[in-house]
């Protein structure tokens, strides 16, 4: 009995790990892989141009040289890349060796994509020490050429130059074979973000293990995240490997000509983003052809039930969108995965109900597809049965019914719609159909003063558009926002003129108001100078001791209420009066006041100075400054000269000498006195 517990025990774990890997297998793999009869030699999806007329370097390291041959016979010209190698080397590695961009090299979506190339790293190995390794004017193993000599708007991986090339005598043949390590990624020119997916076509993987000991091969870095798709036709003959997260493609026998090439030796991947990293391995006298593709297949067509609506809810708009099932091998590589249509409504409509049909006949929800709603998104899914080839080119038709809600009370603006194909993971969409809610009555503003620009001040009391008017009806135009005629920023007033009609008639058209704004310059605050019988003496001789009076007036011309902020700084060779005015700070010889205006009011301040004993012939001069949160004014300049001294020499007789002599007296006993105190007190000390 415990033997058979035991056994039985040990079928449950056994069976319990086969339960555990068939999931794990089932659920770490995100790659969609396909065997099917299509032939991938023909496949016709959109290729990128690739060719020297639109290739630029972008960085190229010294070890490589860029040789270009000219056309010969029946053989096109030829940009061919190499290596400078060190034959005494048998494994050399190139870091960084060069990167291509290919300009305009196509145009998906009604956007330009240019392709981008980088070589990280080249690996060369020399297996065989062949005439043109002895040859000392040999010296390079060309790996990359653009040319169209073997295919179309493709590059070319190879350790060889394959036209003939008679003007090109110092690459070597045979000698050396590579590992290259590549990146290819595709980026629209205008910088936004690329939602293209890559798909490449490694083909002609064809030298076994040759007599030298090297095989062609293709590798993917974890290729099950790497990588979306891949479809192989049903001759597929290559052998994969997996070495840590390395998946590579090995031959397994020779092919010839496009059909094998593709098809036997060869497959097609769809890239999960718009970049595609790999490795080639070449064999010393082989190579490998790559061009760059993406899938566009074709966009649906929308249509909308309703050019126009009243802005009023529960009004019915419905949209038909017609979606074409593609082809494989044309518009996508190869038979589909999965087909959903995606709807996302405008929020000012409620999702009532839609039908489906295939090729005019109606389809039923559930066992036909499947719909899902999340707010605002409707998706719909076709069922597997009918992604087969035999329904290639036929189309779908949904009819979404929707009804206005009271969102379109709020919002006039044209009710815009389009509806997007996901393919596999390929999302296309149409063009965007528009509904517009009536007519509207809008407003715009010009400044009237020349060379000056409305500022957005100005643009915010635009009065708000008006949706709902109908057709035939005249309107007048709306005051600006908040009545506001006047708009002061921290350059000036701006002062509203008028509109550049009184009214107008809808006819079939919005109607468009355009209201005209003037600038005006900030009125400037005023500084006078004062004697003491209050005359104004501004440019006017003043005299040492003369006590002076300054006066700041300003008046508020703004369109608010402002804390003003009024600084004056005594001016040179004068000194504060000091009870002559109530200041709000006094610092450094700076004064400072501090008021709240309202719109034309007025303030003055004022204070009074004393001109220096000393002074003698400068120049008085003062500013005052007026600072607001708004803007800063500064004041005139007031200027007074002061009188210039006229010096006497001390008359040398008579009283003047007696003068002299009572003055030296007096200093010499002060003197004596004071070294005679000083003495004593020393003395004392000590």
């Amino acid at each position: 009995m415990k033997h058979l517990m035991k056994k039985h025990f040990k079928s449950f774990l056994v069976g319990l790990t086969f339960i555990f890997v068939l999931f794990s297998s089932l659920t770490a793999y995100a790659v969609t892989e396909l065997t099917e009869s299509t032939n991938l030699s023909t496949l016709d999806i959109y290729q990128f141009t690739l060719t020297q007329d639109n290739m630029e370097v972008l960085s190229q390291d010294a070890s490589v040289e860029k040789d270009f041959i000219p056309a010969n016979g029946g053989w096109k010209d030829s940009t061919v890349f190499s290596l400078r190698v060190d034959k005494n080397q048998t494994q050399q590695t190139f870091n960084s060796p060069i990167q291509l961009r290919f300009n305009n090299a196509g145009i998906v979506n009604g956007k330009v994509v240019d392709v981008y190339v980088t070589f990280h790293s080249i690996e060369t190995h020399l297996v065989q020490r062949n005439a043109d390794y002895q040859d000392p004017n040999k010296t390079l193993v060309p790996f990359l050429t653009v040319d169209e000599n073997w295919g179309s708007k493709s590059i070319q991986i190879m350790d060889y130059i394959w036209p003939p090339h008679p003007n090109l005598t110092h690459d070597m043949h045979g000698t050396f074979a590579l590992d290259t390590d590549v990146t290819a990624e595709l980026r629209y020119q205008d910088g936004r973000p690329t939602d293209l997916k890559m798909v490449m076509l490694p083909s002609d993987i064809d030298v076994v293990y040759n007599a030298l000991g090297r095989e062609e091969n293709f590798s993917i870095y974890d290729k099950d995240t790497a990588l979306n798709k891949i479809v192989k036709n049903t001759s597929y003959a290559l052998n994969e490997t997996l070495a840590g997260n390395k998946t590579t493609w090995h031959p397994t026998r020779s092919t010839q000509g496009g059909s094998d090439e593709h098809n036997v030796s060869g497959f097609a991947v769809r890239s999960e983003t718009n970049v595609i990293r790999f490795e080639f391995t070449t064999t010393a006298g082989s190579g490998g052809l790559f061009g760059f593709y993406t899938e566009t297949p074709k966009a649906p067509v929308k249509q909308a039930s309703k050019d126009k609506l009243p802005a009023l809810a529960g009004e019915s708009l419905n949209y038909t969108a017609k979606f074409t099932m593609p082809t494989p091998g044309k518009d996508v590589i190869g038979s589909l995965s999965s087909m959903q249509m995606i709807e996302t409504l405008d929020d000012r409509l409620d999702f009532q109900s839609l039908t489906l049909q295939l090729d005019g006949r109606t389809l039923t929800q559930g066992s036909d597809y499947t719909l899902a709603r999340d707010g605002q998104k409707v998706t719909v899914a076709i069922n597997a049965k009918h992604l087969t080839s035999s329904n290639a080119g036929k189309e779908f038709t949904i009819i979404y019914k929707t009804k206005t809600n009271d969102n379109i009370l709020q919002n006039r603006a044209p009710i815009e719609n389009k509806v997007t194909q996901e393919i596999d993971n390929i999302p296309v969409s149409s063009e965007i159909v528009t509904t517009n809610v009536l007519y509207k009555k809008s407003y715009q503003f010009e400044s009237g003063t020349q060379d000056k620009s409305l500022p957005q001040e100005v643009l915010n009391v635009l009065p708000q558009d008006q949706h709902d008017l109908e057709n035939g009806l005249t309107v007048t135009p709306d005051s600006p926002k908040g009545n506001k005629r006047l708009v002061s920023t921290s350059e000036g007033n701006w002062v509203f003129q008028n509109y550049d009609k009184e009214s107008d008639t809808i006819q079939n058209q919005d109607v468009l108001f355009t209201g005209i704004w003037n600038f005006q310059e900030y009125e400037k605050p005023r500084k006078e100078v004062f004697n003491k019988n209050n005359e104004n003496i501004d440019n006017q001789e003043v005299k040492a001791n003369d006590v002076l009076t300054y006066k700041i007036t300003y008046k508020n011309t703004s369109d608010r209420e402002l804390d003003v902020t009024i600084t004056d700084e005594l001016p040179k060779h004068t000194d504060y009066v000091h009870g002559s005015t109530l200041y709000d700070g006094f610092s450094n010889r700076r004064l400072t006041w501090r008021r709240r205006l309202a719109p034309e009011e007025t303030v003055e301040v004022s204070f009074k100075v004393r001109v220096d004993q000393d002074v003698d012939g400068q120049i008085l001069q003062s500013t005052a400054q007026v600072s607001t949160d708004l803007f800063s004014l500064e004041t005139n300049r007031t200027n007074n000269p002061t009188a210039i001294k006229k010096y006497v020499l001390p008359e040398t007789g008579g009283n003047g000498t007696l003068l002299y002599l009572l003055g030296g007296s007096i200093v010499t006993v002060g003197s004596a006195l004071w070294l005679f105190v000083r003495n004593k007190r020393y003395r004392k000390f000590q």
